[in-house]
């Protein structure tokens, strides 16, 4: 039975990583160039202006975001397009978005968050959501800039109950 679980629980990271749901999530998270290539990359870096993130605003759209993502969850409502940007759409179709919500909660049940950790930006969250058979942890990333749509998202295999 355990070994069910896990397969499912595999099966279902397989198809959001292919899904393309990791892309905004791994974009964030390349390492720096190292100090011997700073200097090709520093026209580039001079081109690209630093984006200035207000704290207080992103927080409430990864409150609101989160929110919307807890209801496709348990499946209240779809969630709507209008949620992510047009990169994550380009990589990943709504359908497929709500076809995987509505795996996990098949495999899961409903889901409310038990958590949210700490963050060393203001523009991503780390929930840990709490569901009917188990434990699923999220990552997800906003946009740095209004209107704070989804770039990336990353359900991890469940621990279960």
């Amino acid at each position: 039975m355990v070994f069910t679980k896990t397969s499912k629980a595999l099966y279902l990271t397989a198809l959001l990583a292919s899904a393309g749901f990791m892309t905004g999530a791994q974009a964030q998270t390349q390492p720096a160039a190292p100090a011997a290539n700073a200097a090709q990359n520093a026209p580039a870096e001079a081109a690209a202006p630093a984006v200035n993130v207000d704290a207080a605003a992103a927080d409430a759209a990864l409150r609101k975001r989160l929110q919307a993502i807890t209801t496709a969850l348990d499946g209240k409502s779809k969630i709507a397009s209008s949620n992510f940007s047009e990169k994550f759409l380009q990589n990943s179709s709504l359908d497929s978005v709500q076809k995987a919500m509505d795996s996990i909660r098949t495999s899961v049940g409903s889901c409310q968050t038990a958590g949210r950790m700490q963050t060393g930006t203001p523009v991503a969250a780390s929930v840990l959501l709490n569901c009917t058979k188990g434990y699923v942890p999220l990552e997800f990333a906003i946009e740095p800039q209004s209107p704070y749509r989804i770039e990336g998202i990353s359900l991890h295999p469940a621990f279960w109950k």
